[in-house]
């Protein structure tokens, strides 16, 4: 998994590109560690370019969101894949982690 950060004011992107599974873990976190310090908002996880997901990135995400949460920092996932997206509603997900198909759709769910 490759993941790129950018900031807009509080608001951080991560860029995620590739399987979102076991091995995201270490590039995902190290990412959102790079940030520590900097007032954040939102956490926004682009999507885009992520191939497939896993129980394992499941899980990491749904561990994600409790952690960004606790720190008063909200997630939102940006523009998946169909076939991510279908996963996230089976698993119910996407009841508690909002999903949106565009970055201006972000603000409507804070």
């Amino acid at each position: 998994m490759l993941v790129m950060t950018r900031w807009e004011k509080e608001t951080r992107i991560l860029l995620l590109s590739g399987r979102f599974d076991k091995a995201a873990r270490v590039p995902v976190e190290t990412a959102l560690a790079a940030g520590e310090g900097r007032r954040c908002k939102r956490v926004i996880f682009d999507f885009s370019n992520v191939s497939s997901m896993d129980s394992a990135g499941i899980g990491k995400l749904l561990l994600l969101y409790h952690s960004l949460r606790k720190e008063g920092a909200a997630l939102t996932v940006l523009n998946p894949r169909r076939s991510v997206e279908e996963l996230l509603h089976v698993v119910n997900l996407a009841t508690i982690i909002p999903i949106v198909q565009h970055k201006t759709d972000v603000r409507s769910v804070a």
